[in-house]
């Protein structure tokens, strides 16, 4: 991170709580003025003085005090998706058993029913949240899960492709950290994801075994747009991969299976999820792994329909081959789009930092 990079000794996996601590320490040691438990009430921008008007209430317990802020600019850093995906489904009212979005999961133990050793499971999706929740449930002692699959979907071993995409840059024989930041990005994008189709076969290569493993026990993988793997499928919709931290093994062994359904969902019954073939799922609990919206919904969502109507969609590739909207001009005047991996954000936050001080020493319109 600037000015503060992290210990030699940090680890290659960092756990979340020692990555929180971390923030807390550098905000902390830099000075930085950092108000959490924070809502944004209203918005307006005026094009007249180049002005936010911000009112936000601080406080998440009475009495919250009220705010009003007046920024030149305004920098989205709310991650690299929006807003959850919820369908709904005929019937679903009438289910029996619990449904909710993976968004809302925390823990499988924490789910509210009773004996959770009967109860069966169907998670809806096979991205990284419909792993992670299934092999969850498992390890909670669910009677039965079930992962439903309408397509293919990318895997990518934690400890062995994933350490080849960074091979020879982020490790002890690599260059420099802020040194692997530029070169990881100094090719156009649309080239870089035309080299992933080597190194993804390399990979797959290196993964046969669990690669074989999946597809007799029924998973369907996809190995994206011309074979380009995981940094396509990042860029262009963040989503449509797992990273494989040992739910692959559990579907090898069938201790959770793997339904196909190319056309989706029909509707429930009371006791049973059914497919668009008309197959039935039994099932206690639904969990709708769907995955996330554009990062312009949060924004729509935190700063009102007048800010996002003027900002473009986030991620995905223009005609230029440029990404969307993240860490250039959104579309709407001094309104800033960051994210993705930390990586991407050491590099890119130089680049908006720049661009915002061009803006206000007149050497740009904005």
């Amino acid at each position: 991170m600037y000015g503060l990079p992290f210990p030699e000794s940090w680890p290659t996996f960092t756990p979340k709580d020692k990555l929180g601590d971390w923030f807390e320490a550098y905000a902390s040691l830099m000075e930085l003025n950092v108000w959490t438990s924070t809502t944004i009430k209203h918005t307006e921008y005026s094009d007249a003085t180049k002005t936010w008007t911000i009112d936000v209430l601080k406080g998440d317990a009475p009495p919250s005090t009220p705010r009003t802020l007046h920024p030149k600019h305004v920098v989205f850093c709310t991650g690299h998706a929006g807003e959850p995906k919820i369908p709904s489904f005929p019937g679903q009212a009438a289910f029996r058993g619990l449904v909710y979005h993976g968004s809302q999961h925390q823990d499988a133990t924490e789910t509210p029913v009773a004996d959770l050793g009967s109860k069966r499971v169907v998670v809806v999706g096979t991205g990284n949240s419909g792993h992670d929740i299934a092999q969850n449930y498992h390890e909670a002692g669910a009677a039965a899960v079930t992962m439903l699959q309408r397509s293919g979907t990318y895997v990518l071993q934690a400890d062995k492709g994933l350490f080849m995409l960074h091979e020879g840059m982020y490790d002890q024989d690599g260059p420099p950290t802020e040194d692997a930041d530029v070169y990881g990005q100094s090719l156009p994008i649309p080239v870089q994801f035309a080299l992933n189709v080597g190194l993804t076969e390399r990979i797959r290569e290196r993964e046969r075994e669990n690669v074989e493993g999946l597809t007799r026990a029924g998973f369907k993988i996809d190995y994206g747009h011309d074979g380009s793997g995981i940094y396509r499928k990042y860029v262009t919709r963040g989503g449509g991969y797992y990273i494989d931290v040992g739910g692959s093994q559990l579907i090898i062994n069938g201790k959770i299976k793997v339904v196909q359904s190319p056309d989706g969902i029909k509707g429930f019954e009371p006791d049973a999820l059914v497919l668009a073939d008309g197959r039935k799922l039994p099932a206690d609990i639904v969990v709708l792994a769907t995955g996330y919206d554009n990062m312009r919904t949060s924004l729509r969502k935190i700063m009102g329909d007048k800010v996002a109507d003027r900002a473009k969609d986030v991620w995905d590739l223009d005609e230029e081959g440029e990404v969307n909207a993240m860490w250039r001009p959104s579309g709407h005047p001094r309104l800033w789009f960051m994210g993705g991996s930390l990586a991407l954000c050491r590099l890119y936050s130089r680049q908006v930092a720049l661009q915002i001080k061009a803006i206000e020493e007149g050497l740009s319109d904005g």
